[in-house]
């Protein structure tokens, strides 16, 4: 971020509302001192919600892109995301679906991708999944899947004769706490667009019957001291030369948020 640049921005669009820096500090509910802090560039003598809130009733957008080790930080990221697209399409096979990973689209201006779209000729069911390692804005997440599902029940149609009677919904993201805690602060909004969770989602993946939202909590596949544990509800592998009684297999923990 630069902060001077932030600052001359802030500046220049409250100019333009023909608002003082006292009008700008009654909207953000700060002080006018924080505003002229803000507009000089010190950025770092402000947290970062008081600078939202000057931002916010300008209409100013101020995303933050961190930036790690050059490029590494979007490679570990698409990394992540690979790793889990590669998990949910291994359940989906093992369920008998005919998998297609990165489907993209241009139809009428619109442009996009799709995680995976996935088809069940026996019941002619549809699925679109978009996997997320975060959950930040809700709702455009909702919007984007909506949109996607769509679209794609139009294309495939033509593209590969997948005529569905009905539409699956997925929105995949790892069994992490930041996840869950927003979707602890939705849960209204999350309840009414995706309603099913893991364990009733992987009954309906087995035997799909008529439409299904859902939210799926995945743990990933992870190696931990020579122990397997794999995704979902799996049993924990303890290999053979392990002290009998030191670790147990059983069923690995599993929330259904």
């Amino acid at each position: 971020m630069d902060d001077l640049a932030v600052g001359r921005l802030i500046m220049l669009v409250r100019q333009r509302k023909h608002w003082r820096q006292q009008d700008l500090a009654s909207a953000a509910g700060v002080s006018r001192a924080l505003v002229a802090l803000a507009e000089a560039g010190a950025i770092e003598r402000l947290t970062v919600r008081s600078l939202r809130r000057i931002a916010a009733p300008l209409e100013i957008r101020l995303p933050m892109t961190p930036r790690w080790n050059g490029g590494e930080a979007d490679r570990l990221r698409d990394r992540d995301h690979a790793q889990l697209v590669e998990e949910v399409a291994a359940v989906l096979r093992r369920f008998g679906w005919e998998v297609v990973i990165e489907f993209t689209f241009s139809h009428y201006g619109e442009r996009g991708s799709i995680d995976i779209v996935a088809w069940d000729a026996q019941s002619r069911t549809l699925l679109v999944i978009e996997v997320k390692t975060r959950v930040y804005d809700v709702q455009a997440l909702i919007a984007g899947v909506d949109r996607k599902a769509r679209l794609a029940a139009q294309l495939l149609r033509a593209e590969r004769g997948w005529n569905p009677v009905a539409v699956g919904r997925l929105v995949v993201v790892p069994e992490l706490t930041a996840n869950g805690n927003i979707v602890a602060r939705h849960a209204s909004v999350f309840q009414a667009a995706f309603p099913a969770r893991s364990r009733a989602i992987r009954t309906w993946l087995r035997r799909p019957s008529g439409s299904l939202s859902g939210l799926w909590f995945l743990s990933s596949a992870n190696t931990v001291g020579g122990i397997q544990v794999s995704v979902g509800r799996q049993r924990v592998r303890v290999p053979r030369d392990t002290p009998q009684g030191s670790i147990e297999s059983r069923k690995a923990n599993s929330v259904d948020v």
